[in-house]
């Protein structure tokens, strides 16, 4: 067995009752208790990063408004010009980027908000444990022939910023 997967066995043994891991590509997030794991190896967050994270991939996979994000971690109305979850999100991003290159996490929905998905980084193959499998007739992230929906999508909007 690899270390990393040693080490995240050991830590989801470790884990008290209730507490379950929830996994990403290579990230997994403790349900409650702050802990994270990048590869196997602890990943240090603050309480309101951990908070944004946790938030976000208990929602893997769909969009989380900046205004449901902000209620859901700050317990409040998100004001007007307040830019605290784009700050956290971007710190989350360059931390998780840091300690898993070859994958992108966080993605940005311009006027939508943000969505958790692990996915090759940029130039990357996909070797994630979530990658489809052949003739399932899902694409592979990465693919780089957009579906119809997509193309027309493209053509109305202009390429995607994720």
């Amino acid at each position: 067995m690899p270390a990393s997967s040693a080490n995240a066995t050991t830590a989801s043994r470790s884990l008290p009752d209730g507490v379950e891991l929830i996994s990403a590509g290579g990230l997994q997030v403790a349900s409650e208790g702050g802990l994270v794991l990048a590869n196997g190896r602890a990943l240090p967050l603050s309480a309101r990063e951990y908070a944004v994270l946790l938030t976000l991939i208990r929602r893997r996979g769909r969009i989380v408004s900046r205004e449901e994000l902000y209620r859901l971690v700050w317990g409040g109305d998100l004001r007007a010009g307040d830019r605290s979850v784009d700050v956290y999100v971007s710190k989350l991003r360059n931390k998780l980027e840091t300690q898993l290159p070859g994958e992108r996490f966080i993605h940005t929905h311009v006027r939508f908000g943000y969505r958790l998905d692990a996915e090759p980084a940029e130039g990357q193959p996909w070797a994630g444990s979530d990658a489809p499998a052949s003739g399932s007739g899902a694409r592979a992230p990465g693919d780089s022939q957009p579906l119809p929906a997509e193309r027309a999508h493209r053509q109305r909007v202009g390429r995607p910023r994720f």
